[in-house]
């Protein structure tokens, strides 16, 4: 919707709702993934001629999303002049911070504080420019060595080329779930064929009909299975840029980005204690991997009480 809105080429709606429910069309419109159905003709789903401009198993999370499978929901409290906020915690309390600005005699000025009553820190205010100015030099530090990274990037690479000669096995195995549901298939249309029972043919069709769009997205794994994928370069290129360098993503003016940083690079919310500044944060998995591998003191086993002697 917000796309469409800041399209100078879309027509323009009297109001938002409208074109949010064109966006909804949009979205449970089965034709844009290359196939046709209409439950009112009694037209199942069925693969079109023409090009269809996402995959099925796209259509499909798009119907997931919307049929209110659950998902974690935007926080309304976020502001792009405290990208910190909520992603950070009092360390006497461990209540998420709140953030807002102060009115002085000549200007306004930004502080975090703890909202929790009977803490020790509720109320006290800390300057953006000190609590952000240290999380700088926290996402400064999750940059690895040169070396350390090549090692890391090493090993990535010896699990794409794992991943890739195990793609026969996945083949085989979605070609037998496919042959699996068209056998189930057969089995309810021989079913509705030996019965007159109105409810037990609806049961039947409706189970057909989930068969069928199972089917639908088995078929398009199996054939994307067999196609060449992109290089390990072109695919993972993103990702190492910014396991290299988060610091890089996090100077982006987007808020969007500042807020990945946070999402990607820790586990859990930062505790912030104040006057003393942050604790040993949680990091994501390859950032705890990272450091382990960096702050790890290896050396060679002595032949000696290792294993006998041969």
């Amino acid at each position: 919707m917000r796309f469409l809105v800041s399209n100078p080429h879309f027509r323009k709606s009297t109001t938002y709702l409208n074109i949010n429910e064109y966006v909804h069309r949009i979205l449970t419109r089965v034709a844009y993934a290359g196939y046709i159905a209409s439950p009112e003709w009694n037209v199942p789903l069925t693969k079109g001629h023409h090009e269809p401009l996402i995959s099925f198993e796209t259509f499909q999370k798009n119907q997931d999303r919307l049929n209110g499978v659950a998902r974690v929901a935007n926080r309304k409290d976020l502001n792009v002049d405290f990208p910190l906020r909520g992603a950070v915690e009092c360390g006497h309390c461990s209540t998420p911070l709140t953030a807002c600005w102060s009115t002085g005699r000549s200007a306004r000025h930004p502080y975090y504080l703890c909202p929790k009553r009977g803490c020790e820190s509720y109320g006290k205010s800390i300057r953006r420019s000190v609590i952000e100015g240290q999380f700088e030099e926290l996402v400064k530090a999750l940059q690895p060595t040169t070396n350390l990274f090549r090692t890391a990037k090493n090993m990535f690479k010896d699990l794409w080329d794992d991943r890739l000669a195990s793609g026969e096995t996945a083949t085989r195995s979605l070609r037998s779930d496919l042959q699996k549901m068209e056998n189930q298939i057969e089995q309810f249309l021989d079913r509705i064929g030996d019965t007159d029972v109105a409810s037990v043919i609806k049961a039947y069709e409706e189970r057909i009909r989930k068969l069928e769009a199972d089917r639908v997205l088995v078929s398009e794994k199996l054939e994307n299975s067999g196609r060449s994928v992109r290089s390990f370069d072109e695919t993972l290129r993103t990702a190492f840029d910014f396991l290299s360098s988060p610091w890089i993503l996090w100077l982006s003016p987007r808020f969007e980005d500042k807020r990945t940083v946070l999402k990607l690079a820790f586990a859990d919310r930062l505790s912030y204690v104040r006057n003393e500044g942050f604790r040993t944060p949680n990091l994501a998995l390859p950032f705890k991997a990272l450091a382990g591998f960096q702050g790890s003191n290896f050396e060679m086993a002595r032949p000696e009480g290792f294993e006998p002697p041969t």
